[in-house]
């Protein structure tokens, strides 16, 4: 195995660092983890080996980490699973590395704004802590015949987010070759991929490396061991430009988000302007069931428009005010996640209640049961024995004395 210095490379201060060392927590990143407060969670320091982990949902992430961290939770729906981010302790040989899974943007509950917000305030907490990255793994399916939109918004999402001086610590894995027809088939998505200037080509010629993933944890350690043998920290765009003083939006990643943003703006404007041209036509022929149908159509739209606006504020936060957003809507997460514990443990409580209730019920029904058998069965005995004496009685009543 390869080994690895855990000096910082250069000993320079970040734009934005107090001056003062950073102490190690009792959980999470120094001075600001955006992570639950809970006892699992590592807490790191600038000499920790840290490696990013970044990809679509369902490019292997999560797996990939299982195989050095068991404590990674591998989801096997559509839904992503790694929905914040995550830091999971590994040993590796005789050392520990750090490996974040990051959330992609392809989230299937959170918009792009959201995990923006959720992945720029980690990597700005770790870097007002003088974390750096030691590398970066972006994952990538093979198996895809094609990169489809989600794709290629995650990975420009990627080269935003890093910036061209960290490619060279970026390892580009290709997953699934297990469901590949043939190795060749294989091999020409990987030459496509590597040559295609709107894909990796630009990244490989920066030095990103490209590597596969197709040998379960054989091919991971390859990885990892990559990685560690270059001995390098990196900062990223992002990093960098928050701590200059820029917010969010004005960022290389922000302003990716933006542009995404800004299409679906013009979509859902030009629907709406249809929209009402639809509602007036409706009206002139008195057609309510039509106008009902719009109505509910325009305040989808509406809705939709409202996030939009809303996304666009969130963006505009600088590093202190992300951070300080981003605890308070963690702290209400919690104490959200708290109320449903409660509202589901008092559930639970009045489902045993009922159960008890029905079965208390049901006892008294059969001790009832019970009870009218047995005053049934005292009538019967009664009634034969009134018979059998009255029978006695008879007999000995047709008996003439002389």
């Amino acid at each position: 195995m390869a080994t690895w210095d855990p000096t910082p490379a250069g000993s320079e201060q970040p734009p934005g660092y107090d001056g003062h060392p950073p102490s190690r927590p009792e959980n999470g990143v120094t001075n600001g983890s955006s992570q639950p407060d809970t006892a699992e969670l590592p807490a790191l320091t600038p000499n920790d080996v840290v490696i990013a982990v970044m990809g679509v949902t369902g490019s292997g992430k999560t797996t990939f980490i299982s195989y050095f961290a068991p404590s990674a939770r591998i989801g096997h729906g559509l839904e992503s699973c790694t929905s914040t981010v995550n830091i999971h302790k590994a040993t590796i040989g005789q050392g520990t590395v750090y490996l974040i899974d990051t959330p992609g943007f392809d989230d299937t509950h959170r918009s792009d704004t959201d995990i923006l917000r959720e992945v720029a305030n980690w990597l700005n907490s770790a870097y007002k802590s003088r974390i750096k990255l030691s590398g970066i793994i972006y994952l990538h399916r093979i198996a895809d015949n094609r990169m489809s939109g989600s794709a290629m918004k995650n990975l420009r999402m990627f080269k935003r987010l890093c910036g061209e001086e960290a490619l060279s610590c970026v390892v580009l894995a290709t997953t699934m070759w297990s469901m590949m027809a043939s190795a060749e088939d294989g091999a020409r998505r990987e030459r496509e991929l590597m040559t295609k200037p709107e894909f990796w080509a630009s990244m490989v010629e920066r030095g990103s490396k490209v590597l596969r993933q197709d040998n379960n944890a054989v091919s991971a350690m390859e990885i990892m061991r990559y990685i560690m043998a270059q001995r390098r920290k990196i900062d990223l765009d992002i990093q960098k430009e928050m701590a200059s003083g820029k917010t969010l939006d004005e960022t290389s990643a922000g302003r990716e988000v933006q542009s995404g943003m800004e299409v679906m703006r013009r979509k859902h404007e030009a629907e709406m302007a249809e929209l009402r041209q639809e509602m007036e036509e409706a009206r002139r022929d008195h057609d309510v069931r039509a106008q009902r149908e719009i109505a509910s159509v325009r305040a989808d739209l509406e809705e939709k428009l409202r996030r939009d606006r809303e996304d666009r504020d969130k963006m505009r936060v600088t590093l202190d005010e992300l951070r300080q957003q981003r605890a308070e809507e963690l702290a209400n997460e919690r104490a959200a996640a708290h109320e449903r514990e409660l509202q589901l443990s008092n559930q639970m409580y009045q489902a045993q209640l009922d159960r008890e209730r029905a079965a208390n019920q049901a006892n008294e029904s059969l001790m009832e049961v019970k009870l009218q058998l047995a005053v049934k069965e005292a009538d019967n005995i009664r009634l034969q024995r009134e018979a059998a004496e009255r029978r006695e009685r008879d007999e000995g009543g047709g008996c003439v004395v002389m």
